[in-house]
C-alpha cells in the first residue's frame, strides 16, 4: 500500500508509488522507481518535502 511520508523518512532503495514533482509541476520522476541517494537530493534540491513510496 502507498503512503505519502516527507522525505526525511525516505531512504536509497524505496520505490516510488507516484511520479514526483517539484512545486512548479515539474516531473522529476516517474513512479515505479528504485531510488538512489543521488536522486533524493536531487528531490530535495527541488523544494519537494513529501512523496509518495511503496
Amino acid at each position: 500500500m502507498a503512503k505519502t511520508v516527507s522525505l526525511r523518512e525516505v531512504f536509497p532503495g524505496n520505490v516510488l508509488a507516484a511520479k514526483v514533482t517539484t512545486p512548479t509541476g515539474m516531473v522529476l520522476l516517474p513512479a515505479g522507481v528504485k531510488l538512489t541517494r543521488e536522486q533524493l537530493e536531487k528531490i530535495r534540491k527541488f523544494g519537494v518535502h513529501t512523496i509518495k513510496v511503496e
